[in-house]
Order: structure tokens, then sequence, then C-alpha cells
């Protein structure tokens, strides 16, 4: 029945209404449900790999920055890029050496491909690509082998939890495929052979395949008249049970739906009974028996079920094996699956008093079979479209899948349905695993909702994106909302509200930021993080952000998305501290219970590095911005006397140093002098003006300048008691004792290194000089060396002296205040008066020469506009390589740092007289990865 007019509202009204509104449709989110997503993988070097929206490519993104790069397809695909669709599947291994991809055949086979990563992160040769055919195309791929997972403690310590998934010793990648087939492919190199090999097994019926046996090939699929193909799968990974011998086991779940034969289809497009033509010819009628029988459209449907198979992979010494052995499937009764992902949770100690070794008749379990406590969840989420005349309804559910172990000793699963929720009028598109407490054994699961609609901003300045939904971190098993967490809002373009919803999303490794890609467009969204604010000192290590950069410097991660969040402008500056600060607290834990630390404190100054220059990029105060530099460019001075003492020590021989790179070591020499020369110029500035008598201000970290006798110049004694000047505060200057570059002399570590560093430098020096040049390029460097040293104001023996004598002063100091000087990058108040000993120690030595430290002869050769007491910094030439300290050549772009934006052209042999040097190629050899900062390398030219 119509509406009464009379109390309908007018058409104008309605308009305006629409006009000041967003409305979502059934159709903007029926992509969910003819499974159109962009796949998307996050690797752990911090590169988000995408397909191109419309070409066989995948581009990849270095994160977080706006460089960008294309992966090369094969040659097969580059011939006739039109014959192929985009990548449906790209996964990147754990190690982030090796990349996968299968990009679908239009109307032929499709070709799978695999990559392996070169030196930098953006270089990927391909290794090795073959053809799937039609029916047998991938559907989802995963490489295994990774290394145990590292996890945080409450108390500060890290530990690793038991490995999970199959272990494959002898072959160097091993991925998993499902095809569309039912099949799972295991291929896998070996080092002695020269290509991919592969095993195939069946997951719908019980099969067993060896390496050393035939074969067989895909069996087409058959029938009367449609399909059966896999379109969804997922793997499971189950964590090993301490108490058992480690299995390796793993899971896949399928979801399948039916598609008509390609002769039912020949038989439908070549039906006649819809023609008009007036065609005499009789001779169809007689063969319309011998037609398949006609097309029914509901051979298209998607079956209401979920099949599991139990998969074991194992290896004899010599041999791969594969056991497939398939499971009941879960039946739901979801028309339409959009998501579903395993999620395993590492098992709990076992219980000592029902331990195996008690007898059966005293042990107080059942003697029939039990179910095990839950250590894998599947997780599914669905769509109802009902009859398409509104608003999907979304659904999701959990199943603990849980294995039980009967009396005759096989190894049964059960699942049972352990959450169900709803969402209306909302709409759940996307889901992923999220994050694990190991202090609670809970896992989340984060998913994407979004609104049915909302209004549009008003005004003149209108926003480009506004909110459309949310991210919310569900609890397992019950599927509720994490009531310690908060609700990201998902953006979208003003003018693409309802039409850009999240099709597919992936975790970034330390699980911190969602990438989520849709039908336009990739958008990076911070994930639900724990409503937690900065506490006392002895709790910092619980902060989230501490325990993932922990844990990201454990597994040798990437920490971009950890600096990305501490340099947003919302983040307060306390967090920054406090992060770094939890971290060390965690380091120190590991160190007093004798667990090794795969990383050093030098690492977290090389994290340092990045987070100062993010947060220097975002601030629009410049006074701010200079100040994150200089505690950037002193990080990185951190981190580089640590490579130069490293360097130093590898090349030292026995009675001196190892002269075939005599070059190399001269210009590190070079450096660590003019790092010394910047140091020391700070110290007579402080000296010049600090009273040694203490310090009665009311800030403590100003030094106050001592009274200079008055000039008699009357301008002068004017403009110094004039009240422009006392109001404006030019003179007397108050210095501060919390410059980054004096943390090189109270931090007992950075210190340490410091005079290592002077003392190899001061030996390397003494060495050459000792030394008769018998030929003119030994010549040459002996000169070099010693005119480096002369004019440099310093006497290293002397200052090697004062530091050694400094450094158990240092080391006196409370470990908390020293492990805040670290995180904060300065000296702190508590190290003020050993460092304003140190410096008076070396200002009244022989150690500066003040004339030769601030007045070089090349300023006066160039004349006196040029004379200047502050040189560049120190790091910041950009035609120094910042890994040897040399210049850089031009011709060769080289490597570029993603942390702290330095260049190098390692890896290069290093010749003198036709010898190389074994020593310094090893120095090398370990900036070949990664920057003295921990950075990754990307190429020059990008």
């Amino acid at each position: 029945m119509y509406p009464d007019a009379r109390n309908s509202p007018s058409k104008g009204k309605a308009k305006q209404a629409d006009a000041q509104n967003w409305h979502s449709h059934w159709w903007d989110f029926h992509p969910l449900a003819d499974h159109l997503k962009r796949p998307v993988a996050w690797s752990n070097a911090s590169t988000i790999f995408t397909p191109h929206p419309s070409q066989p490519l995948i581009l990849g993104r270095l994160f977080s920055s706006s460089k960008q790069f294309i992966i090369v397809s094969p040659d097969q695909i580059l011939n006739n890029p039109a014959a192929y669709e985009p990548p449906n599947v790209i996964t990147v291994s754990s190690n982030d050496h090796w990349l996968f991809a299968y990009f679908p055949g239009r109307d032929r086979d499709g070709v799978a491909c695999l990559w392996q990563r070169g030196y930098s992160i953006d270089k990927w040769n391909i290794r090795d690509y073959w053809a799937c055919e039609r029916g047998a195309g991938i559907v989802n791929a995963v490489f295994v082998g990774a290394e145990r997972e590292w996890v945080a403690c409450p108390d500060g310590s890290t530990t690793r939890l038991t490995q999970s998934g199959p272990l494959t010793p002898v072959s160097n990648p091993t991925l998993l495929a499902v095809t569309q087939a039912h099949q799972l492919n295991v291929y896998f190199l070996r080092t002695y052979a020269p290509g991919v090999k592969s095993l195939t097994c069946s997951l719908v019926q019980p099969s067993c395949t060896a390496e050393n046996m035939s074969q067989v090939a895909h069996d087409p699929p058959r029938g009367p008249k449609t399909s059966r193909l896999c379109s969804a799968a997922s793997f499971s990974f189950i964590f090993h049970d301490r108490t058992r011998l480690a299995e390796s086991v793993f899971m896949v779940a399928m979801r399948s739906r039916r598609y008509p034969l390609s002769d039912t289809l020949r038989a439908a497009a070549s039906d006649s009974s819809h023609d008009l033509g007036l065609s005499l010819d009789m001779s169809i009628d007689n063969q319309l028996d011998e037609r398949p029988p006609l097309l029914d459209w509901n051979s298209y449907e998607e079956e209401q079920m979920i099949e599991l198979c139990e998969v074991k992979l194992r290896f004899d010494g010599m041999y791969m094996f594969l056991f497939a052995a398939p499971l009941s499937p879960i039946y739901h009764p979801g028309p339409c699956l959009t998501n579903f992902m395993f999620v395993s949770v590492p098992a709990f100690k076992p219980d000592t008093s029902t331990s195996p070794k008690a007898s059966p008749t005293k042990d107080k379990q059942p003697q029939r079979g039990q179910l095990e406590l839950p250590t894998t969840y599947l997780v599914a989420s669905f769509l109802d479209f009902g009859e398409y005349a509104s608003l999907p309804k979304s659904r999701i559910v959990a199943y603990s899948i849980v294995r039980v172990v009967p009396p005759n000793g096989k190894i049964p699963w059960a699942a049972r349905l352990v959450g169900d929720r709803s969402f209306s009028p909302r709409i759940l598109t996307v889901a992923a695993p999220g994050s694990l407490s190991i202090a609670t054994r809970k896992v989340t699961v984060i998913v994407a909702i979004t609104n049915p609609g909302g209004p549009l901003p008003r005004g003149a300045a209108k926003p480009k994106d506004i909110p459309v939904g949310n991210l919310f971190a569900l609890q397992l098993p019950d599927l509720s909302d994490h009531p310690d967490y908060d609700h990201p809002s998902i953006l979208a373009p003003v003018n693409r509200t309802s039409s850009d919803c999240p099709l597919s999303i992936f975790i970034s490794p330390n699980k911190l930021l969602a990438c989520a890609v849709s039908m336009l467009q990739t958008s990076v969204y911070t994930l639900p993080r724990a409503r937690i604010t900065s506490g006392s000192k002895d709790t910092l290590h619980q902060l989230p952000l501490a325990q993932a950069l922990t844990i990201a410097l454990q597994s040798r991660r990437s920490t971009a998305d950890i600096s990305h969040i501490l340099s947003l402008p919302s983040t307060p500056v306390a967090m920054l501290h406090d992060t770094l600060f939890g971290t060390l607290t965690s380091y120190e834990v590991n160190a007093r219970l004798g667990t090794a630390n795969p990383f050093t404190m030098v690492d977290v100054m090389g994290v340092a590095v990045e987070i100062y220059r993010a947060r220097a990029r975002r601030t629009q105060n410049e006074d701010e911005k200079e100040r994150y530099l200089m505690l950037s460019r002193n990080a990185l001075n951190v981190c580089s006397v640590s490579a130069c003492l490293a360097a130093f020590e590898d090349c030292k021989e026995s009675e001196g140093y190892d002269l075939e790179p005599v070059w190399q070591l001269i210009s590190l020499s070079t450096w660590v002098v003019a790092f010394l020369e910047d140091l020391m110029k700070e110290c007579v500035f402080l000296a010049d003006l600090a009273d040694p008598t203490p310090n009665t201000s009311l800030n403590p970290n100003e030094v106050v300048p001592k009274e200079e006798p008055m000039d008699d110049n009357p301008f002068l004694r004017n403009w110094l008691t004039s009240p422009f000047q006392q109001a404006t505060n030019q003179s007397p200057h108050p210095v501060s004792l919390d410059a980054p570059i004096l943390l090189h002399l109270v931090h007992p570590l950075v210190l340490t290194n410091l005079r290592a560093v002077v003392f190899h430098v001061s030996s390397f020096h003494q060495y050459l000089a000792s030394m008769t040049a018998k030929r003119e390029n030994s010549q040459f460097a002996r000169d070099t060396m010693l005119d480096l040293i002369n004019s440099s104001g310093l006497d290293l023996k002397v200052l090697e002296d004062i530091l050694s004598t400094a450094i158990p002063e240092a080391s006196a100091i409370p470990v908390e205040e020293i492990m805040a000087s670290f995180a904060e990058g300065h000296p702190v108040l508590a190290q003020h008066e050993q460092l304003k000993k140190t410096i008076r120690s070396l200002t009244i030595s022989s150690a500066i020469d003040r004339p030769s430290l601030f007045i070089k002869s090349s300023d006066l050769i160039d004349g006196f506009a040029n004379l200047s007491a502050s040189d560049r910094p120190v790091g910041d030439d950009p035609g120094v390589d910042v890994v040897t300290k040399g210049r850089l050549l031009t011709q060769n772009p080289g490597l570029l740092c993603l942390r702290c934006g330095g260049r190098s052209q390692v890896g290069g042999d290093v010749m003198v007289g036709g010898h190389s040097s074994p020593r310094w190629k090893a120095w090398e050899r370990m900036w070949t990865a990664r920057c003295i900062c921990g950075g990754s390398w990307v190429s020059g030219n990008i």
C-alpha cells in the first residue's frame, strides 16, 4: 500500500536530506561475494606488494616512504600481457628472500612465478616459473620453514614459542599451494638441483606421495554437468606440543563452488530453441539428444560447507613424504563466504599432576578420549544478500579445532562452534588474525566494519576523506569486542564513500598497522591498540609499542610501522622516550636472566635514527625539527663509531694493522678525527662559559656563564646593560649540558666504544709513522695520515687516557639514569656533574690545541670570510659513504638506506698492488644486507 502523501516529506526535502548524507547499497558489497579480492602482502622488510589494477604486474611500495618499484614478470607474460590477468595470489617468505605470485590465464593456462631477492629490497630476480593448467589454478599459497616466533613476557623478558608448521631442513624455499582441483602442491628447491621440484596430493581423499615416486598429473574434473572447483583456501600451522615429539602437521580448509563444464557452456551457446530464424533444416532436432544437458544457473552455487584436511610433511633424511587425511567438513548455512582463516594459539604447559608417567589406574583423567585445550580456531564471515533488495546481513562465526586422543592411537580432530555474532545493520567486509597475548594466552581477530550510511561534511573547507567505518579487535573464542582496545576509523574519499569498501587486508610485520586494498585505492590504517598511557619506569616494558619494538629487534624485522606510529603528531613526545626505555629494560632483563639477545644497544640507537627522522619530517615547528635532526645525527654517529671500531678490530694484526686497505682505514680515521673535533669544540665552548662553581639557578640543566671583565668600549658596555639586551636574553647566553653529542662522554657503552676507536686511530697513526715508505703509494698514505693527526689539534694519546678515566665514573651512575640518557638521546640531570668533570679534564689538559682545533689551514687559504666555528655536522655530507666514510663515485648509484638516508657503495673489491683485502671484504660484507644503522638497502637511483 502506498504511503499517505499528506504525511510524507516533500520531494525537495528528501533530495536535500540525501544531499547531506551518504548511503550504501547492496551492490557496493557484491565484489566480496564474487571473490574479486586484490591480494596484498606485507614483508618483514616493510615492503607492501599489491597487484597492478589491470595488468599482470606486481607493484612494490617501500613503507613508509613514497618509493615504488615494479616486479618484472616472466617473459611468457610480458610477450602477451593481454592473455593474463593480474595476480590473484601474492605471498612472501618470512625471511624476505622469496616472493611467489600466480597469474591466471584468460582462456589459457595460468603462470606461477618464484622470485629471489637481491641485496637491496627492491631488486627481485626470477628464479623459476611454470604453467598451471586450466582447472588447476592456484587459489592460495604460503611459504613454510619460518623461524620460531618471539613473544614478550609480562616481566620484560622475551621467549620463543614452539615451532609451528613443517620443517624442511634440506630445501629452501618450500612453498605450499592449494589448487582449484582440491590438490596440494609442494614446490621446493634443493641446493644441488637446478630447478623447482614438486609433490602433489589430493585434499579430498586419503593420499600419500613421496619425493622418489612418479607424480601423477592432475585429473580433470568429471561430472554430468558441473565442475566442482576450490574457490578459497586457508592454512593452519599448529604449534608443536612440548610433551610429544614434534610433528610436521598442518591443516587446510577449503571452500568450493560449482561451475558448468565447458561442454555444457557450448551446449547452451549452440541452443537454437530461442532462435527466431526460419531455417527448414530439421537435422538439428535429431542431434538434441546427443548434446549435454542445458545450462542450469544453480550450477554456480557455492557449497555451504568448509572442507578440512590434515596434512603431514615429513623428511626421512633423503626424501620428503606427503600424507593427506580429509576430516569431517563443517556445515554452515551461510550463503556467501567472504573470509575464513585459521588462528593458532600456543599449547599450555602440561600439568605435572597428570603426567603420562603416572599409572593408568591412579590417573584421574578419564580413560576415554578427551578434548585438549583448543589450540586452533577457524574464523569465517558470511554475507547474506537475501532478495538483493536491501543491504546484506553480515555474520562471523568461530570454531575451535581440537585434537582428540583416543586409546587406539589415532589422532582425529573435532570442530565445535564457540562463537557466533552478527553486525546488522553494519557490514563486516574483511578480517585478519590479530595479536597474541602471552600473559592471557588469548588472541584477537581484526575486522573492518562499515556503516550503512552517514552525514557528509558541511562547510566551505571540506575534507578529502571521511569516516565510513571502524576497525575492531574481537576476542576469541566468543568474538566479543575487546574492552581495552580503541576503534580506529576507516576513511574513504568523499565522492566514493559507499563504493570503496576494503576487499583485502594484511597486517604489518609488528601487528600495528593494516594495509587495506579496495577496488580503487590502497590505504594504511592503525590497528586497534590498548588504551595504555605511560606509567612508572618499572612498567614501561609493558607498553605495547615497547614490546613490539623489542620483538622486532629480536626477530630482525623492520621497525618502520613502529616509527610511523611514534612519528604521528597525535603521539606524545613522552611515548617516544618511554618506548625506547621499555625496550632497553627488556634488554637488561634478558641479559640478567642469561637469555641471548640477538640485538645490541647500538641496534636500539639505529631505531632511534629512524624515529627521530620520521618525527622531524612530520613536525611543523622549525625548532623541533632541528632538535630531532640533531638527535638523529648523533644517533647515527653512535652507530658509525661502533662500525669503525669493528673495522679496526677486524684489520688488526699482531704487530700492527693490515695495510692492504690502508686508504680505507685512513677514510675511517678521517671521519673519527672530524667527529672528535666537533666533540672537543663543544667541550671547549662549554668550558669557556661554564663557571666551576655549583649552579644555583632555577634551571639546573643550564650552565651559568662566568663573569668576564667589562670592555672599556662604552658602546659595548651600554649594549650589554641595555634593557633591550636583557629583555631578549641574547647575552649572557645559557648553554645546555643536554647537547646530544655529549652523550659520548657520559654513557658507559658509547664512551667505551669512543675510547676504543680513539685507541685504534692513535695506534694506526703510530704504526704508519714508524714504517719506512718503500713505494710512492705508501708514502702518500703515510703523509696523509700524519697530516691528518698533526692538523687536528688533538693529542690522541692524552685524549684516550682521559676517556679511560671517565669510564668508571660513568658506570657508577644508576642504571636507570643511564638507560634514560640512552632513550632520550642526550645526558640527563644525574650525569651533569660527571660531564662537567670530564669537560674540565679535557679542556685543561694538553689533549686539545685550541688554535689548531678552530683554525684550519684551508680556512686561511680560502679567506676569513669562510672561517666558522661550526662546520657542516658530521654525517651530513651526501658525497660520503655512510659505511666506509670514503668518497662516493658519481658514476655508480650504489645503495640508499631507507632508515638514515645515507648512501653507500659497499660490496666492491678492494685491490692494493693486485691483492685483495680479505679482512676488509669480510667487514664490508657485514653491511651488504643492512646499513650500519640497521636500515634496509634500496637502489640508489630509485
